[in-house]
């Protein structure tokens, strides 16, 4: 079983530039940077790769301790390793960087001294580090790293050809009731599995959600005791209640105390920043959507998690209940729809997340999100079911008149009324004409 991740395709790219730097890989714990570096070590420097895991070789951490002289670390690093280390012929991988922050400060000496060396950074809790330590500005490039995406989980399963439809934009052109259940059959697995690589991999292989299940047990308790490590410290408790609660207010107007009924909105304000640090917690802002840039509206935010299957298992809905939609009251499936939305835009635009409320009056009006792309405002609103009275939409398109494009990302079929786009849910992210 083979796992591809587009990002690969963006290292690929980093490979071949001019004036490259070292690339920092950033994204929450167990998201597969490691796997991705080595994955492209192996097709592109026909397996040479030197792994120096910093939370393993402790000894290493010496080798940055004299000075940040990165011609004499290379050297040092390659009699430690026995490895001849040669700038265009070897990938040199620095896993787990933030434990030792002297080897994380010498990423800027490197673009200016080894230009030519392919230097990949990648570790845990990295913005908590660079909290603490200068962060390299103009001398790394970052790439961010996602869960496991849609498209990506359709090729893990072995669906390459539906995946390629969704890709190329080919499904535009085929209303085939074969593909529908196809997709309507992989999006329920998607939900209850996520995005999580070793719950992708594990599901892959044996098809078990029970299995999955232990993973995600596993990763979420893993998350918790890594609380321990946040700078600055809040109360574990506020940590996990706000990352327990944030499970019933997917995709709604919320504001901090929702998050916590035990502790004040500025520790629930810290904590909540803690877990977005860590890349657990997606917050999506509300904004003015009169032009561009968008501009901060309003005091009442919206909360997404990290990934869909860790959100459903968090939650304590019984699986079954997932894959036969039982029981589910419409908003929690709503709520489901809007973490998947959420969860593959910025999986496949890498976008900050953006809501819009109306702030005035007495009639309440919401667009579930709205992104620029191409100097323009799109408003999206998602829609578990088929139908949708999408009064919002209709208020905001007639009274903004520069707003020329929306989305409604629905089980219907796909289509075009006037300004308004409808496309089927599992296309979320996927840019188009």
């Amino acid at each position: 079983m083979k796992i591809y991740r587009d990002k690969l395709d963006e290292v690929v790219k980093w490979k071949i530039k001019a004036s490259r730097k070292p690339l920092l890989l950033n994204g929450a714990r167990q998201v597969g940077k490691s796997w991705l570096v080595r994955e492209f070590g192996e097709s592109n420097f026909n397996g040479k790769v030197l792994t120096i895991n910093f939370e393993k070789r402790r000894d290493i951490h010496k080798v940055f301790e004299k000075n940040l002289d990165v011609k004499r670390i290379i050297l040092e690093i390659g009699l430690v390793t026995e490895t001849k280390i040669t700038e265009g012929e070897i990938l040199l991988f620095f896993d787990e960087i933030q434990e030792c922050p002297n080897a994380l400060m010498s990423l800027r000496y490197f673009y200016e001294e080894m230009p030519n060396l392919h230097l990949i950074a990648a570790g845990s809790l990295l913005d908590f580090a660079f909290s603490e330590n200068p962060y390299p500005v103009g001398r790394v490039e970052t790439l961010d790293l996602q869960p496991i995406s849609f498209v990506e989980f359709l090729q893990a399963r072995g669906r390459h050809a539906t995946a390629h439809f969704i890709k190329t934009g080919e499904w535009q052109n085929l209303e085939s009731e074969i593909l529908k259940n196809i997709l309507e059959e992989e999006y329920r697995n998607y939900q209850i599995v996520g995005g999580m690589p070793e719950c992708v991999s594990i599901f892959v292989q044996n098809s078990d959600y029970s299995e999955v299940q232990k993973i995600q047990d596993d990763l979420l308790y893993a998350y918790e005791q890594d609380f321990k490590k946040y700078r600055p410290q809040v109360s574990e408790d506020c940590l996990l209640d706000i990352l327990s609660n944030a499970t019933k207010f997917i995709g709604n107007q919320i504001i901090y105390t929702k998050l916590s009924e035990r502790f004040t909105s500025p520790t629930v304000k810290k904590g909540l920043e803690l877990l977005k640090t860590a890349h657990l917690l997606h917050t999506v802002e509300n904004v003015s959507i009169s032009g561009l840039p968008f501009t901060s509206s309003g005091k009442q935010f919206k909360v997404f998690y990290l990934d869909i299957g860790l959100m459903l298992r968090k939650s304590g809905i019984d699986l079954r209940s997932i894959y036969f939609k039982n029981e589910l009251n419409p908003a929690f499936q709503g709520a489901i729809a809007e973490q998947f939305v959420a969860q593959q835009l910025v999986a496949h635009q890498g976008t900050k997340l953006k809501y819009w409320a109306r702030t005035e009056g007495s009639a309440s009006s919401e667009l579930d999100f709205v992104i620029a792309s191409e100097g323009k405002i799109i408003p999206i609103e998602v829609k578990a079911g088929k139908k949708g009275a999408l009064k919002s939409l209709k208020y905001v398109l007639e009274k903004f008149h520069h707003i020329e494009k929306a989305i409604v990302y629905s089980n219907a079929h796909s289509g075009v009324d006037g300004k308004i786009h409808f496309l089927p849910i599992w296309l979320a992210g996927i840019k188009f004409n």
